[in-house]
């Protein structure tokens, strides 16, 4: 048996290169990236992060966390057929080239696949599709249900680890028309994980596995690249600090889709409750959201008391002065600022320093300072939302 098991394994390995999801998430994020550096030119007159910076930041923690799950979904025994498989993964790719990663949550594809195949009815189907359609509608609800709970607990993971670290600053307008800051996040991650579908040379030798299906079945073992997606807008809460309560919001609807699959081995219906609960769920989590930010007053707008740090360039003077963003610079070497214009006269005092005044965000006033050195950086790294192109503060030469 385990050898089969390992055979099986190496197999799926191999052929993981040869789907089509992958090659479609790299060329997806590539196309994010332009999208995104497009904006940033046109906001703040240059980039702040490459058009690969989405794959980079992205990438390895779906890999990562895709194979420690794998490792709960081969030890539970995680079994779909292989056709729903097909009806998922195509229905991903369909919504990732749409560009709009924030359908892309395991609750909504799913569902959207199982709603599709319970729909069409096989016998109206050309001949060759029937049958398809006739094995993707075998299905165990329990494992798919509890399939939907592990993938949105990685989704809420991946929100908190990943997504909350760093988020992009750009220019919206308010309900008044008036230009104001705020930060989006944009992510897509590859997950892959090891499941396993009805027919091959795997038998159990253990009457618990797998867990999920009682019988003799023979199986395969496959590795199916999940696509997850997660895109938020906010402009009246720190960025950081939001993302994370929704990663924390999307692991605990997930607790509730895993605990509603383990219960629907008793009762067929509890598994079609979960799977809505899953759907009605996590958009409810988005709605909120969206509703709570609508209503709260925008953070990164002119102020009279300082400038409001909308943004920090990476490996700049400023990321060294641990100035936080949304935090407001009210004093530069000791002169008070308010404008763009006073901020680069204070700036001329001392040229080769930096001494800053900052009211944090928790509205406590401290002081941070920092060597600048002429001959490396010509540019401070604060991007600022009071002049659209003149954002970055920059040393006056």
């Amino acid at each position: 048996m385990w050898n089969d098991i390992l055979s099986e394994c190496l197999n799926a390995f191999g052929l993981f290169f040869l789907h089509p999801m992958l090659y479609v998430f790299l060329l997806v994020s590539l196309i994010i990236g332009y999208i995104r550096v497009k904006k940033e030119r046109k906001n703040f007159s240059f980039r702040i992060y490459n058009a690969k910076y989405e794959i980079i930041t992205s990438i390895w923690n779906g890999l990562l966390v895709g194979v420690l799950f794998s490792i709960v979904t081969l030890g539970i025994g995680v079994m779909v057929p292989v056709q729903l498989l097909y009806v998922i993964e195509l229905i991903t790719i369909l919504v990732m080239l749409t560009l709009q990663v924030q359908w892309m949550s395991s609750a909504y594809l799913v569902g959207i696949s199982l709603f599709l195949i319970t729909l069409i009815p096989s016998s109206k189907m050309p001949s060759q599709f029937q049958n398809f359609i006739e094995h993707a509608k075998v299905i165990n609800f329990q494992s798919i249900t509890i399939l939907v709970g592990l993938l949105l607990l990685i989704e809420g993971i991946l929100i908190q680890l990943n997504a909350s670290k760093k988020s992009n600053p750009l220019l919206v307008e308010s309900k008044r028309g008036k230009k104001i800051g705020a930060h989006s996040v944009k992510r897509l991650w590859l997950v892959p994980l090891f499941l396993l579908i009805p027919t091959g040379p795997i038998t159990s030798d253990f009457h618990w596995w797998p867990v999920l299906h009682i019988g003799q079945t023979s199986y395969s073992i496959v590795l199916v690249p999940f696509s997850i997606g997660f895109y938020q807008l906010i402009r009246g809460s720190i960025a950081n600090q939001t993302i994370k309560m929704i990663g924390r919001q999307v692991c605990l609807l997930s607790i509730f889709i895993i605990a509603g699959g383990v219960l629907s081995f008793y009762n067929d219906i509890i598994a079609y409750a979960t799977l809505a609960l899953a759907i009605v769920g996590r958009e409810l989590i988005t709605y909120l959201q969206k509703n709570r930010d609508a209503n709260s007053p925008a953070i990164f707008t002119s102020q009279e008391r300082g400038l409001v740090v909308l943004g920090i360039l990476p490996d700049s003077p400023a990321e060294k002065m641990d100035v936080h963003v949304g935090e407001t610079i009210t004093k530069v070497n000791g002169q008070i600022i308010k404008s763009i214009t006073e901020f680069y006269e204070a700036l001329q005092i001392n040229r080769a320093y930096c001494k800053l005044e900052v009211i944090d965000l928790n509205a406590q006033i401290r002081i941070t300072q920092s060597a600048v050195y002429e001959g490396q950086h010509h540019e401070l790294g604060f991007l600022f939302v009071e002049d659209a192109k003149e954002l970055i503060g920059k040393i006056p030469g």
